[in-house]
């Protein structure tokens, strides 16, 4: 008998040391992208740095700027105003709106300014995003192609400073800064606030992330890259700012973010439109982990890292979280009863904040923390059911 209570103990302590174990992995995943590699990347980039040979070119490269559209009406008027203002020369820049199947006044619009700074592309069938931006590039006459979304504002000075970039010959894409414009969204709460944060985080790593090497990705609203190194992209691809950027970075170019290029957007601070988008961009981040993990390998030591560090390991994040909730009840003890309480006080708040129509901003880190995971569940569901599948993806404007 005592042999055998001997044995069920060791056991019990054997099954305890392991769920500890669990808990304590799983607390690191999950703090290494989000406080850990902050750090190290700041710490690399200072130790390490491989900064971008910038300079003024003389003459300026001939560019083509590409708007993709559907149904913009409401803000494309203003956006060509914006792109016909920006400081760059005349006779060096082309406009071509990309109208993906409009059925709005969006290509009428836009043929109201002179046909010879802008040149409309009216593709009459709607076949998604990324097929009206491979017939643009196609189409165009620029040595840089820059893309930029309908619906952001530029600082006058910000494509001169992004085409700075590439008088470096390492450089094949330049990202753009991306700001949530107060002055353009109707209502600035709780929801505005956490997705502003999030960004500012994100806007800290991407600058050490390009003076350490390459950053990932570009912000949709306003990014350049060379023409001649547009790549083939496989069918069905959802963030193709981030994979184009990532294909040029595979094919042995740098990818580099440039804070003094600003585009400012509205943003979306409805629960429901916020969410689906999310999810939209989560089922695209496992959709890009498998396609760009075997493209990449580690011939790139640098690019590798950062990649692993920021977006493969920061992807599995709710399923670190739920072993960090439940491991504590196996555990049991005061101390754990305790964590798991305040975890489970976390999510209340985070979900009753969702029900509110302008949460206050002391509930913008639970609702964005709550929000944020709970769509990447979603995209990864997403992810799981489509497969390798591939069909065509239309805008999903949120």
């Amino acid at each position: 008998m005592c042999s055998r209570t001997g044995d069920r103990t060791a056991h019990d302590r054997s099954d305890r040391g392991a769920m500890l174990t669990l808990l304590i992995v799983s607390i690191a995943l999950f703090l290494y992208p989000l406080v850990v590699y902050p750090v190290l990347i700041l710490v690399l980039s200072r130790l390490f740095p491989e900064p971008v040979r910038k300079s003024v070119p003389d003459p300026c490269p001939f560019v083509s700027f590409i708007i993709p559209a559907y149904n913009e009406e409401a803000v494309i008027p203003g956006k060509l105003r914006n792109t016909l203002s920006l400081q760059y020369p005349p006779d060096r820049i082309e406009i071509l709106v990309a109208s993906d199947g409009s059925d709005d006044r969006t290509v009428d619009l836009a043929r109201d300014f002179p046909q010879f700074r802008v040149r409309i592309l009216d593709f009459r069938e709607r076949r998604g995003k990324l097929p009206a931006l491979t017939e643009a590039v196609s189409l165009a006459k620029g040595e840089i192609v820059v893309f930029s979304d309908a619906s952001a504002i530029l600082k006058p000075d910000a494509l001169a400073k992004v085409v700075e970039n590439f008088s470096d010959p390492t450089v094949g894409c330049v990202s753009g800064r991306y700001l949530i414009a107060e002055d353009l969204t109707p209502v600035m709460d709780g929801r505005s606030s956490g997705e502003r944060g999030y960004f500012e985080f994100e806007v800290f790593q991407r600058i050490q992330e390009s003076l350490f090497h390459s950053t990932l990705g570009a912000h949709g609203a306003f990014y350049a890259l060379r023409r001649a190194l547009f790549p083939t992209l496989p069918p069905g691809v959802i963030n193709d700012d981030f994979v184009i950027p990532m294909l040029i970075l595979a094919n042995g170019y740098r990818t580099v973010y440039e804070d003094r290029a600003v585009a400012a957007e509205w943003h979306q601070t409805t629960v429901k439109g916020e969410f689906r988008r999310r999810i939209r961009i989560s089922h695209g981040n496992f959709q890009q982990i498998g396609i760009l993990i075997p493209i990449l390998g580690i011939r790139d030591l640098r690019a590798s890292f950062v990649f692993w560090s920021h977006k493969v390991i920061r992807a599995f994040q709710p399923f670190y979280l739920v072993v960090i909730l439940l491991a504590p009840l196996f555990l049991g003890g005061p101390l754990f009863r305790a964590f798991f309480e305040l975890q489970i006080l976390f999510y209340l708040l985070g979900a009753g904040a969702m029900f509110v129509t302008r949460p206050r901003k002391i509930l913008a880190i639970p609702l964005y923390f709550v929000l944020g995971n709970a769509a990447i569940l979603a995209g990864f569901l997403r992810q799981l059911r489509q497969g390798k599948r591939h069909g065509t993806l239309h805008w999903e404007k949120s």
